[in-house]
C-alpha cells in the first residue's frame, strides 16, 4: 500500500528548500488565473452587447428617380402572361387548332414505328 505521510513528507521538503521558486510559481498560477476569469467575463459581455444591439439600418433617401436597368426590349403584340381559360373560344381553336389528315397520320405512326425498332434493335 502507499505511504501517503512520506509523499506529503517529500513535498514538502522541497517545497521548503525552495521556497522563493515555490512562491514564484504560485504567483504566477494565481496570475493566470485571474487573466483568465478577466478574458471570460470580457468575452461573454461583448458577445452578450452584440447579440443585443440590431445590425445598423440606413435610411433609402431617393433623391432622383429610379433607373430602370438596360434590357432586351418586349416587341408589340407579345404576351408575357396571360389568364387561361378551362375551354378554348371557338375563334382561337378555329386559328391554332387543325385535324391532321389521313395521310400525316400515317406518317406519324411510320415515324413512330422505325423509332421504336431503333429503340429495340434486334431484341426478342
Amino acid at each position: 500500500m502507499v505511504d501517503f505521510r512520506q509523499f506529503f513528507r517529500k513535498i514538502q521538503d522541497f517545497l521548503q528548500d525552495n521556497a522563493k521558486k515555490t512562491i514564484i510559481f504560485c504567483a504566477l498560477l494565481i496570475f493566470m488565473l485571474f487573466s483568465a476569469i478577466i478574458a471570460l467575463v470580457a468575452g461573454s459581455a461583448k458577445a452578450k452587447n452584440s447579440a443585443k444591439k440590431p445590425p445598423e439600418e440606413k435610411k433609402l433617401v431617393l433623391d432622383q428617380p429610379l433607373m430602370i436597368p438596360p434590357s432586351p426590349s418586349i416587341p408589340d403584340g407579345y404576351i408575357t402572361t396571360r389568364k387561361t381559360e378551362k375551354k378554348w373560344p371557338e375563334k382561337e381553336i378555329e386559328k391554332w387548332f387543325t385535324l391532321p389528315d389521313e395521310n400525316e397520320v400515317e406518317k406519324l405512326g411510320d415515324s413512330n414505328d422505325r423509332i421504336i425498332n431503333d429503340i429495340i434493335g434486334a431484341a426478342p
